[in-house]
């Protein structure tokens, strides 16, 4: 038996046992709605500022998402609110994010999905705050447009191409499908989402919403 993979397997239940367990505290707090908590203009300060202190880290370990990394954002990050610069390559990100953290072929991290849940939100934040550089921001809402988020779409056969890479996919253990079936189904959808949001300042209200081409 390999021991080492059931002890990461064990370790990553156990963790998102124990963000099952935290993230009600913070939905009787933003609401049930997803959502409208994380499509907010301003919800780099709202994670950094209020939801951060209500979870478990010491006050002198709140810091992790304070940086300003758009300058050196990489390439494979979905758009939305969360984003990496230049991290470390350690091969934490997933183990704390498994359905939204991936690497590249140096083991470098990225968001491949924004989270779409408040347990995502946590699963996200703890990725953030072991990643040894500080490289992750949530600053994105204020980053992005729409004419940028189109130049980023219009790149997907490319992206689909890097990740099919052999390194990509030894990095990531066939994880690296994750992002590639998104890219070929809902992402569309949530990209054309996000930006009638950076449009509108508000997430589109029902499924009947006009939105966005790309």
């Amino acid at each position: 038996m390999d021991y080492s993979q059931f002890d990461l397997k064990a370790y990553i239940a156990n963790h998102l046992q124990n963000v099952e367990n935290k993230y009600p505290k913070i939905e009787q707090v933003y609401g049930k709605d997803f959502r409208f908590f994380l499509f907010q203009h301003d919800i780099d300060r709202v994670i950094r500022l209020e939801v951060i202190p209500l979870l478990d880290f010491p006050e002198k370990n709140r810091d992790f998402l304070d940086d300003d990394h758009w300058g050196k954002r990489h390439p494979f990050n979905f758009p939305g609110p969360f984003y990496t610069g230049e991290s470390d390559t350690c091969g934490t990100g997933d183990s704390e994010a498994p359905a939204n953290v991936m690497y590249d072929s140096y083991c470098c991290e990225y968001i491949f999905k924004q989270p779409k849940t408040y347990a995502e939100l946590l699963c996200v934040i703890d990725a953030a705050a072991v990643e040894v550089f500080d490289s992750y921001s949530c600053n994105g809402n204020i980053r992005w447009t729409i004419d940028l988020c189109k130049r980023w779409w219009k790149q997907k056969s490319q992206l689909i191409e890097q990740l099919n890479h052999p390194e990509v996919k030894k990095m990531n253990g066939g994880r690296e499908q994750l992002y590639i079936n998104y890219l070929n189904s809902e992402a569309e959808t949530d990209l054309r989402k996000y930006c009638y949001f950076l449009d509108n300042g508000r997430f589109p209200a029902n499924e009947n919403t006009i939105l966005p081409s790309l």
